[in-house]
């Protein structure tokens, strides 16, 4: 469930382990609790760069990755020691992408997400 559950936005937090690359995820994500490896890494790509970014999440095993490049929402899952793509998260089973993808780029941030939460509680039932 998306409304009602807890979620902290953790800012700036650096991911690395000994012996591999380490990077910055522009957005990240505990869900119902803080947590020392956060649930969910956002990235938003912006050019083609050579980096798998998949790679810096793997030695901490960040559940799951997320990258939005133009319209394509891609959601990996750690699985066993690798990525696979998935349709939906586990944390937000339904979740619909492509309404997500229209507040996404909605001109306005402040309207964009309270449109999109009040689009959740109709489809929940919680009006």
């Amino acid at each position: 469930m998306i409304v009602g559950s807890f979620y902290a936005l953790t800012d700036g937090f650096t991911l690395e382990a000994p012996g591999y690359a380490s990077g910055i995820p522009d957005e990240s994500y505990c869900i119902n609790s803080r947590k020392e490896v956060q649930d969910i890494v956002i990235e938003i790509i912006v050019t083609s760069g050579i980096i798998d970014r998949k790679k810096l999440f793997k030695p901490l095993k960040v559940p799951k990755v997320w990258f939005w490049r133009s319209n394509p929402l891609r959601i990996f899952q750690l699985q066993g020691d690798d990525y696979q793509e998935v349709h939906a998260s586990k944390f937000f089973p339904h979740l619909d992408k492509a309404s997500l993808l229209r507040y996404i780029s909605h001109p306005d941030q402040y309207d964009a997400v309270n449109e999109f939460i009040d689009v959740i509680r109709h489809s929940m039932g919680n009006c």
